[in-house]
Formats: structure tokens, sequence, C-alpha cells
């Protein structure tokens, strides 16, 4: 299980950083770059030519690429789309580097290109949309999903750039698959090659959409549709022997042949795609190949050939195997081990796999441990007291059986220490579970007087709000028509400093219906979260100081309770931000997705110390109103490199 949770790890990866639409006969698209750089005189030609190769070679020669990477920086100029374009390519070079930097390059790129509007811009828009999505996967399926469909699919579409619409569907096709909506993935595969085979025919793109469509068919049991796929990426292929996509091609169909039950040719088939992996020096395909070479021979019961492909992948230098991997990998060493009857080897590697494992698996883990290292000194034992027997057996047979009673009194000993070894450690655990009861009783009912707390603080807000505008409020409406009354009836010479406490009185009345309003906003009852939030924003727009706000998927199904407080967060970070970030842009997003809240807030100003994140009214009334919306936040903020705030809230509080 642990090594096919990997092998789809490796897969997503790799599908999704193959973000370039290239011709599967890739020497006459080199040699027409090269030629460029060397005839045309034209510097933004001659720069399009230096960013596309240093994007060629960023997976296949890293020096090579930051080369011609530097040579493009030297003649963009002043020209805005061709800093865009070069903030695109930096950032795909970092991508592997430095996802978290390349990022920031995508989002800087968005930001120069979003005010031009031509096709180029929207294409290269959708791009760095894309690629932002893939630098931050981690965030998950939905993330992904949304970024495809809510950016770069429209932004493509907008372009007019159809190969693109087809590659990003082809590749949307690929997360569905492996979150296992087989059904949609084969829709959207479906699309992405019909524009494919019309408008790039000779890309990678159509190719891996065919690899795509052979996978989803054999998940979905059509094999001869599965085939038919299959047979067309090859035939993309056939007439190109040094195409470096082969050993993807090997890859797929090896998975193809294991599905149908055809070992041999699929043994030969990975064995054809190691080979070339290695001369291309693909790492992570080789990777992938030897995991399948593994579960293949595994699946043959060929335990020595699969241990050795095994511990090939784990001492190979220059194979980048993650921690999460690397556990993935001890624990099938240890039950190939086991196996193959290597007990001590067996429970050698679950050692290496038990300190790689977090705590909340510790003491299961010890239990397995307790278990292999009882079978290896059973073992041992065994062998002693055989050695012994063979002793006895020439002696006395008398002495035999002393022997074998020795031996069931040390397996009735072993028995024994197992037996209150786990008593123990169930009543350990029975307390545990106990505390974990008294801890959540506790958290509920903090949970209970949070909410009394914050339920009173709206309506005291509520209350002094009401007491503001009817009250002092309506007093001085009257008393500014009383002084307008008295001010026609007397001298004119008494009239303009009148008129200036007339103006004060004005202002008075103004600064007194704002205070209102920030206590309990009116839109937020008449017209819900969105529109009271886009006020909120309206309300701290300087002319130093832009605010971006960008709603997604939110509705008004929301409980009115939930709205407030989650108003109340937004007010309180707009209001830190305003206050103590010296910023000039804000951007401010606000997302909805089933019961989860998402809100996510950046700005450009001169970041927060720790102090601050951890001390102060502001951030500790932020945190009580996160909590009780059992919510998550994070703060990701650098000395003068701005601030960035992710709130995760669950709308379904009783």
């Amino acid at each position: 299980m642990m090594i096919r949770i990997l092998l789809i790890f490796f897969l997503l990866s790799f599908s999704l950083q193959a973000q370039q639409i290239l011709p599967i006969n890739e020497k006459p698209y080199l040699d027409s770059l090269q030629n460029t750089i060397q005839v045309t005189k034209n510097p933004v030609s001659k720069a399009d030519a230096y960013l596309l190769l240093s994007d060629y070679w960023r997976s296949r020669d890293s020096l090579k690429s930051k080369s011609y990477l530097q040579n493009a920086k030297k003649l963009i100029g002043t020209n805005e789309l061709m800093k865009g374009k070069y903030l695109f390519y930096e950032g795909q070079y970092f991508s592997t580097i430095n996802p978290a930097k390349a990022s920031r390059l995508f989002q800087n790129a968005i930001e120069i290109l979003k005010p031009i509007q031509s096709k180029e811009s929207y294409s290269y828009q959708s791009a760095l949309w894309y690629n932002d999505a893939i630098a931050n996967k981690e965030k998950g399926y939905p993330f992904l999903i949304n970024s495809l469909t809510d950016k770069s699919l429209p932004l493509a579409q907008k372009s007019g750039d159809n190969a693109k619409v087809g590659h990003y569907y082809s590749q949307l096709a690929t997360l569905l698959m492996y979150n296992s909506q087989l059904e949609k993935a084969d829709m959207y595969n479906k699309k992405g090659i019909a524009l494919l085979e019309k408008y790039a025919p000779g890309s990678s793109s159509l190719f891996f959409a065919y690899l795509s469509g052979n996978t989803i068919f054999l998940y979905l049991r059509k094999n001869p549709a599965a085939d038919e796929m299959l047979k067309k990426a090859e035939a993309m292929i056939r007439g190109f022997p040094e195409s470096v996509n082969h050993p993807i091609y090997y890859y797929t169909e090896a998975t193809y042949y294991m599905g149908i039950g055809e070992n041999e040719k699929a043994s030969s088939s990975i064995d054809k795609g190691i080979a070339l992996a290695r001369r291309y020096r693909q790492l992570p395909l080789l990777q992938l190949l030897s995991i399948r070479k593994y579960e293949l021979l595994k699946g043959q019961k060929k335990y020595p050939e699969a241990r050795d492909f095994l511990s090939n992948i784990l001492s190979e230098k220059e194979f980048p195997v993650e921690v999460n991997n690397k556990k993935a990998l001890f624990a099938e060493m240890s039950g190939i081990n086991e196996l193959m009857g290597n007990q001590k080897d067996a429970f050698s590697w679950l050692k290496k796999y038990s300190s790689l494992n977090d705590s909340l698996h510790t003491e299961n883990l010890k239990l397995e441990i307790s278990r292999y290292e009882s079978k290896f000194n059973t073992k041992e034992k065994e062998r002693l007291i055989a050695e012994k027997q063979l002793e006895i057996t020439k002696k006395n047979f008398y002495l035999w059986i002393f022997g074998i009673v020795i031996f069931v009194l040390l397996l009735l000993t072993v028995f024994a220490i197992f037996y209150f070894t786990n008593k123990k450690i169930l009543a350990e655990q029975r307390e545990i579970n106990l505390h974990q009861k008294l801890r959540e009783t506790h958290q509920a009912e903090e949970l209970k007087i949070t909410k009394a707390v914050l339920d009173g603080e709206e309506r005291e807000r509520e209350r002094i709000a009401k007491d503001l505008h009817d009250g002092l409020g309506g007093l001085l409406a009257v008393l500014k028509i009383n002084m307008s009354n008295w001010a026609t009836h007397n001298t004119p010479d008494q009239a303009p400093g009148f008129s200036k406490m007339l103006g004060q009185v004005d202002t008075s009345i103004f600064e007194l219906r704002r205070m209102a309003r920030n206590l309990m906003p009116a839109s937020l009852n008449n017209f819900g979260l969105e529109p009271a939030i886009r006020d909120l924003c309206d309300l701290y727009v300087r002319n130093d100081l832009n605010i971006d706000f960008l709603p997604v998927n939110m509705t008004n199904e929301i409980p009115q309770n939930i709205q407030t407080n989650i108003y109340r967060i937004v007010q309180e970070l707009l209001s830190n931000a305003v206050k103590h970030s010296e910023a000039t842009r804000i951007i401010l997003q606000c997302s909805q997705s089933g019961t989860d809240f998402y809100i996510t807030i950046e700005d450009n100003g001169k970041g927060i110390d720790e102090t601050a994140k951890s001390n102060g009214m502001g951030m500790n009334n932020l945190q009580n109103r996160v909590s009780y919306l059992k919510g998550k936040m994070e703060i990701i903020s650098e000395k003068n490199e701005g601030t960035l705030i992710n709130i995760q809230l669950s709308t379904n509080i009783k």
C-alpha cells in the first residue's frame, strides 16, 4: 500500500511539471532557437529565444538554463511585456529549487502583465496562474483544480491559444484521475486530446494526453481503449529514437502490461525505460521505473531481486528522496526482508523507519518493533537450543527431555513478558484517552465561554451603535437645524464664524455615523457578508493605499452570527495592516468551499516582528475569534518583505 501511494506522489509531481508544449522531434526546435540567436538583430526576438532555451534546459542542465536566462535579462529593456515574460521564466527556473521564491516571481509577473490587454499577455497570465498553483501544490487538490478552472483556463481561452487550452484540459484530467474522479478525468482528457490533435498534433502535450488516457482507461477497466491510447502515443515517438520522452512512454507501457497481467512484456518495457532514463539523467523517471520494477518482481515473488532494486533507490546519491517517501521505502525494505525470512534485516529496516516516523505513531511502532525483536530473539534462542539438543541426544535421552522442558519454560516466560507489557500499554492508552476526553471537555467549555463573550460583545456593539445613531445622532441633527434657523435671523457679520461652527457640527455627525457603522455595519445585516467586506475595504482605501478584494464562491447561506465573526476577523486584519504595516498595497481574498471559509491577506509593508505576532490585544482578539470558529491561522512575515496571513475557518459551528 505504501509503495502505491509513493508511486502516485511521484507520478503526480512529474505530470504537473510537464509545462512545455514542445514538439516530439525536439532537434529542429532547438536548431531554430539557436539560429534565431545567431541571425536576428531584434533584441525582443533574441530575448524570446534565450527564454525558451532556458525553459527547455531547466530540467536537463540547470547551469545552461541559468546562462540563457541571464542573457535574456540583458535584452529586455523597458518593455513591460518582456519584463513579465522574464519573471515567468525565472520562476520556472526556481520552480523545483525554491517553490516559495518561484511563487513570488509568478505573482510579480501577473501584476506586470495584468494591465496589458493582448492575446500574448493573456496566454502568459494563464500559464503564470497555473505555475503558481503548482508551486503551492501542497495546498491540495481543491486549490490546484480551482486555479486551473477559475484562472488558467478562462485566460487561455481569452488568448485564443487552443493548444494551451487543450494542455490545461489534459492537466485537469490528470488531477481528477489521481483524485479518483475517473469519469470526469476521462471527459476532460478527451476534450484536451480533441484540441491538441487539431492545434498541436506533434506536441509533447498530445503525447502526454494519450498516456494519461491510457492510465485513465486502465483504471476504468476499459483495456481496449487503453491499448488504443498507448498505440497512438507509440506512433508519435516511433520515428524519433533520440526523444527524451521514451522513458515515460516505457513506464506507461509497463503499467499497462502489469494491469492486464502480461508481466514479461512489462519487465521488458521497464528495462528499456531504465536504460534510457539513466542515459538522459532523468532521475525522477529512473526512480519511478525502479519502483515499478520492484513492484513487478515482488508480485512475481522474486524477493532477492526486488530487494536489490529497492536498495538501489535508497543508495543512489543522486536520487532526491524526501523524508516521507524514504519512510515508505524503509517500510518496504522491512517487509521484503520479512518475506525472505531475514528477520534481523527486517528488524533493522523497521528501526530506521521508526526513527523517521512522527510521534503520533510511536506507541504502535514500539509494539511492532517488539514483535520483530521477539521473533529475532526467539530465532536465536531456537538455534542455541537446537545445538544443545544435538549434544544432549548423544549423551542421554532424559537430558534431551529436560532441554525441551527448559524451552517450554522460556516460551512461557516470553509469553508472560509480552502479556504484562501489553497490559501495561493498554492501561497507559486508557489513561491517555481519559486525558483526551478531559481536554475535549475543557475545550468545549472554553468554546461556550468564548461564544458568550463574543455574542455579548456584538450585542453591546449593537446597543452602543443604536444609542449613538438614534440618541446622540438625533440630538446633533436637531442642534444643527436649530443653529441653522438661528443663523437666518441674525446679522450677516455674525454668519461667517457661525458657519464654521455649523461645519464642525456636520463633521461631528459624519464621524458619529462612521463610528456607529464600524460598531454594527448595516450592509452586513441588509446585504450579506461579501458587500459588507467590500464596503469595509472601500472605507480603508487612501490615496497612498490600494486594497484589492477578491471574493471566490461566497454565499449568504452562512449563519448570521458566523458572518458577524468572519466580518470582525477581516476588520481586525485590515485595521492591523493599515495601522502598522506602512504598506502601499493590500490583497484580501475570501473564499468558501462547503463548510470551510478561507481568508488570505497579503501586504507589501515592513513585516511583523515576533513580539507582535503573539502579543497585543488586537492579535489576541483575532486568535480568540479564529479559535471560536475552529480555525487555523498562519502568519508568514519577513522584515521589509511584507506579511502574508492565511486563515481557515469552519462555518459549521453549533
